[in-house]
């Protein structure tokens, strides 16, 4: 009979079932929350350290390209000039003019002139060789002439080798080291030349991380072949592109900037602690009635336990009190355990609608037609016996059972039993519910508010009823409570009756109504009927065996 009532969202128990899971494990999962927010802000971190790194190399090669731009720039003027007013002659008025012109350019060192064949046979520092030089063979073929790294170089004792560039019949010497402090800060290697003739033109001594050969499809960020490195590549286009390269070390990451790191590191170490501390205080919270009453109180989760209410004289079960608990995943939730944080959420209207809703439902679904009215009594929060909201609720769960043998009986405690609440409870009685006053006896209410609201029942508490056989002064106070029952024209049911002699006693003072652990716990829905079962059996029996009257 539990599926009387529509499950659960499936949103409501995946959150329930996820929440339950965290919370079974609040350490486990604070401990993995405060690793992975601890790892991923230091990620974070070295995201940074590195995009700053990049920024800074990437900001290198633009000094090494554009160093290198000026040298291509200084030295096109020059043998774009050499090429246009002068002439590759070696007297001494010649020569002196290249000097003159050399000097004004900045990279400059010497100027060669070449013979037809391309070979040196005149430079602005001897004058006219001895004999012409071999011409330069293989190189590199730019936007401005010819490049040759290694070119040999006459002096007046010997030759050495230099970068040279030749355009028609001259040669220009490139001043040595001219870019070079910039390669050597900014860069690992730097490559020129068509794709044919792809030369690296520097390296540095980590030239062991580089690529074999970049090009200009090399892409601006890729990892070392076989090493753990990444190598930043950027190239300028053109007629011999010019690439420059650098790796980046694990190491070179916290270069010059350990305190920081370290810092961020303790930060991060710390905010992973915080995290931890946080989240397994929120998981241990997802345990708690306070967070979980939301979704347990919802009409799939709640289970009614109905306990019978008998007839004292006859034996007869004339209705049954409905006494809510709630599944906790399988596990059954008692109302002194989930009440105070149902009071607190403020749930308690939500609560009360399913378990009269559920309680309706599967009692007009199972219970075989009656041939008496049979009371259901129904407890309400205080706060919601207002007629205007119960009245149509209770009034479309009836209708939808198409049954009238069921009536309905709200009951209130006489602790609750209020002047505001009089007006209420008598316009729900003028309805047709049946009006009960719970552990009566225990509270102070106004003889004048009872009468006014002339209640249909009113309910000995059960201390009462248990002192009986020890002839108390409480249980003294029974008559007078049947008394006031007769005098407001109500009837009285017995609470808590644990045996028969309380029975006997009972019927013997005029209680005609009683409840309790002697008849029947509270009980789940099928164990109530099969007791209902066997209650209507028993009595039809000793209906059957009293002799016929004369």
């Amino acid at each position: 009979m539990r599926g009387v009532n529509a499950a659960a969202p499936p949103a409501v128990t995946d959150l329930m079932g996820l929440s339950r899971f965290l919370g079974r494990y609040p350490r486990a999962v604070g401990i993995v929350s405060g690793y992975v927010v601890g790892l991923a802000m230091a990620l974070s971190v070295v995201l940074v350290a590195l995009q700053v790194r990049l920024q800074a190399i990437d900001s290198g090669h633009a000094q090494v390209i554009a160093s290198m731009q000026d040298l291509q720039t200084d030295l096109r003027k020059l043998l774009d000039e050499l090429n246009a007013s002068y002439a590759p002659v070696c007297t001494p008025d010649n020569l002196n003019r290249l000097r003159s012109l050399m000097f004004t350019y900045r990279y400059a060192r010497d100027i060669g002139l070449l013979n037809p064949q391309r070979q040196l046979f005149c430079t602005t520092n001897i004058g006219l060789l001895a004999s012409p030089s071999v011409a330069n063979e293989g190189g590199i073929e730019g936007s401005i002439g010819h490049y040759y790294l290694h070119a040999p170089l006459p002096l007046s004792q010997g030759t050495v080798q230099a970068a040279v560039v030749e355009r028609g019949r001259f040669q220009v010497v490139m001043q040595p080291n001219s870019t070079q402090d910039t390669r050597i800060r900014y860069a690992d290697a730097v490559w020129a030349g068509r794709a044919n003739q792809r030369t690296r033109v520097y390296q540095s001594a980590r030239s062991a991380w580089l690529d074999p050969l970049v090009t200009p499809q090399t892409p601006h960020l890729h990892l070392g072949a076989g090493h753990i490195a990444l190598l930043v590549t950027n190239t300028l286009p053109g007629v011999s592109p010019i690439s420059v390269q650098s790796v980046l070390l694990p190491q070179d990451l916290y270069q010059n900037q350990a305190e920081v790191l370290f810092g961020a590191a303790l930060v991060c170490l710390l905010l992973g602690l915080l995290v931890q501390n946080a989240v397994t205080l929120r998981c241990q919270h997802f345990q708690s009635m306070a967070y979980r009453i939301r979704f347990l109180c919802q009409p799939a989760n709640v289970v009614c336990h109905y306990q019978p209410i008998m007839d004292l004289a006859s034996g007869r079960t004339i209705g049954c009190e409905v006494l809510a608990r709630l599944d906790d995943a399988g596990q059954l939730v008692y109302p002194d355990h989930f009440i105070p944080a149902l009071i607190a959420d403020n749930r308690t209207w939500a609560f009360d609608a399913a378990v009269s809703t559920r309680a309706l439902q599967e009692l007009g679904a199972a219970l075989p037609a009656r041939d008496v009215p049979f009371k259901v009594a129904l407890n309400f929060f205080p706060q919601n016996l207002q007629r205007d909201a119960i009245e149509p609720h209770l009034r479309a769960s009836l209708l939808a059972l198409g049954r009238t043998d069921l009536h309905v009986e709200l009951e209130v405690t006489e602790y609750n039993f209020s002047p505001e609440i009089v007006p209420e409870l008598q316009r729900l009685k003028a309805d047709g519910y049946y009006i009960s006053i719970d552990d009566f006896g225990t509270g102070y209410s106004n003889l004048g508010m009872v009468k006014r609201v002339a209640p249909d029942f009113l309910k000995i508490d059960k201390s009462f009823v248990f002192e009986m056989e020890d002839a108390s002064l409480r249980s003294s106070l029974i008559p007078e409570i049947i008394a006031i029952a007769k005098a407001v024209h109500s009837e009285v049911v017995a609470e808590g009756i644990e045996n028969a002699a309380q029975v006997d006693q009972l019927r013997a003072m005029g209680v005609p109504f009683g409840q309790g652990y002697y008849f029947a716990k509270p009980m789940p829905l099928e164990a109530f009927l099969a007791y209902l079962r066997a209650c209507d059996e028993a009595t039809e029996a000793a209906e059957a065996a009293k002799p016929p009257a004369l």
